[in-house]
């Protein structure tokens, strides 16, 4: 059974303090930051590790609080935009009521855009919700918060657990643990389906609220 490696892009002497988290450095010069007292990783990217085809093992979970980058890239060079394109703001100098303002001409899929700020570094800025992190440091989307969900980590699962992230369609993302219940562990577990036509979806194994265990998902339609 081959292993699928899925590094985490940890950050040696660039990635900066995470906030008021404290940080120790090793006789090695590696730093190691510690979230209420939890050791976290100082990543970029949330990934687990698993074993590549085992439906026992999710390929993505979160073992540890991860430390997100406090640096952050400026929004699209338009700016400063027009009338009418941002609601708040024309560019991200006008961003200053929060961490890391950026001014966006969007701000998600609808809506006339305006100031995004970081909400978080850490678990502990989150109320105990994950704190998902942006992707790299020059990433100018912000870190942000994930409620919703009923986990924050493996550990909030019981023994042997695993926490992972679900998302449905365009909605929020969270964090559900796994059970014993799960039609599905990995997106790999669920085959496309035919959406008529002859026309094969993509199926994501996602969290069902309602049925309060891990499924097969369609989120895609075929074109018309």
């Amino acid at each position: 059974m081959r292993r699928a490696t899925f590094l985490l892009v940890l950050v040696t002497g660039f990635l900066a303090a995470c906030g008021g988290k404290s940080r120790a450095v090793t006789d090695g010069g590696t730093s190691t930051v510690t979230d209420g007292g939890a050791s976290c990783e100082p990543a970029f990217l949330e990934a687990g590790t698993g074993v590549a085809g085992d439906a026992e093992v999710p390929l993505v979970h979160r073992a540890v609080p991860s430390c997100c980058p406090t640096a952050r890239g400026p929004a699209p060079p338009t700016q400063p935009y027009g009338p009418g394109v941002a609601s708040t703001c024309s560019s991200d100098s006008e961003c200053t009521s929060g961490a890391e303002g950026r001014c966006f001409p969007a701000e998600g899929l609808v809506g006339p855009g305006g100031c995004s700020y970081d909400e978080c570094l850490t678990d502990s800025d989150c109320s105990g919700a994950p704190c998902v992190c942006r992707t790299s440091a020059s990433d100018d989307s912000a870190n942000v918060c994930a409620p919703g969900g009923n986990c924050a980590l493996d550990s909030d699962c019981g023994p042997g657990g695993f926490c992972s992230p679900s998302q449905l369609c365009y909605g929020a993302l969270a964090y559900y643990c796994h059970t014993a219940s799960d039609a599905c562990i990995n997106d790999a577990d669920c085959p496309p389906v035919d959406a008529g036509g002859g026309c094969d979806v993509p199926q994501n194994c996602v969290y069902d609220p309602q049925a309060q265990h891990w499924a097969c998902s369609h989120q895609a339609c075929c074109p018309p």
